[in-house]
């Protein structure tokens, strides 16, 4: 690894095998061309969006308990092309903002891509092991990444998260809803998951006790598309429906 302008160090080291993720970064789009998709979203961006304003609000709002600050630092596990880490910088986060993926050329798209303010420091992992030191960050995010880990090496990446996040860090993960009719279908269409899993949510509930994670929280998001902004103030009043297209689990390292 070398450093980067701020002494930090910035793995974007090659890796001699390539991951199915590598066929897809190029122009990666979400498949969003996919008809049905399309109904609810013009781009990825839309969809990116409504995740990262919740996270956004999610941690403004706990200010009490997070000390949102320059030196916070939040690392999104399986960034694919950094529209997470973009959102997030465009709303204000005022820390670092780290990415990382199994696919070498998911990273380089993300530094082509990459158009708001302080570049993210990216890093080239393994499935299921990192080079972050114990306890490098506050907040770590995955963001549909779960579904595409073999089920039965969940486990391991769970704690290998566990070891790079602080004491008293959070674990937020989102995760497409198999409870929604709609979700599995496009699920079943999308060739990107063509080899993926879907998980319920007790699943991630059970995987965080068993990782000794504590006090997990969910909530149901987008009921409406994206595009219909006018429903967007509703969604407040059904995250606690299991019925939304996707949820958020959120939980935290034992201090």
């Amino acid at each position: 690894m070398r450093k980067n302008r701020e002494g930090r160090y910035h793995n974007m080291k090659p890796i001699e095998k390539k991951t199915e993720f590598d066929g897809f970064a190029h122009g990666y789009s979400g498949e969003i061309e996919d008809p049905l998709k399309r109904l609810f979203g013009e781009n990825l961006d839309q969809f990116i969006y409504v995740k990262a304003k919740w996270l956004w609000n999610y941690l403004t709002r706990s200010q009490g308990k997070i000390s949102l600050d320059k030196d916070y630092h939040l690392l999104d596990y399986g960034c694919g092309t950094g529209e997470m880490l973009k959102w997030l910088k465009r709303f204000g986060f005022p820390g670092y903002v780290h990415g990382a993926d199994v696919s070498q050329a998911m990273l380089e798209e993300a530094e082509k891509r990459w158009d708001a303010s302080q570049k993210p420091l990216l890093s080239c992992i393994g499935e299921t092991k990192t080079d972050f030191a114990n306890n490098s960050f506050s907040c770590i995010l995955a963001t549909c990444v779960f579904h595409h880990i073999e089920p039965d090496k969940r486990d391991a990446v769970l704690r290998e998260i566990k070891r790079i996040l602080v004491p008293g860090g959070i674990l937020v993960v989102f995760e497409h809803n198999p409870f929604n009719p709609l979700t599995r279908l496009i699920f079943k269409r999308a060739v990107i998951d063509k080899h993926a899993v879907l998980l319920y949510p007790k699943e991630i509930r059970d995987r965080y006790h068993k990782a000794s994670f504590l006090n997990c929280k969910f909530e149901y998001i987008m009921f409406f598309p994206p595009n219909m902004k006018s429903f967007q103030r509703v969604e407040q009043y059904l995250r606690w429906c299991p019925l939304g297209a996707q949820y958020v689990a959120v939980a935290e390292k034992l201090l």
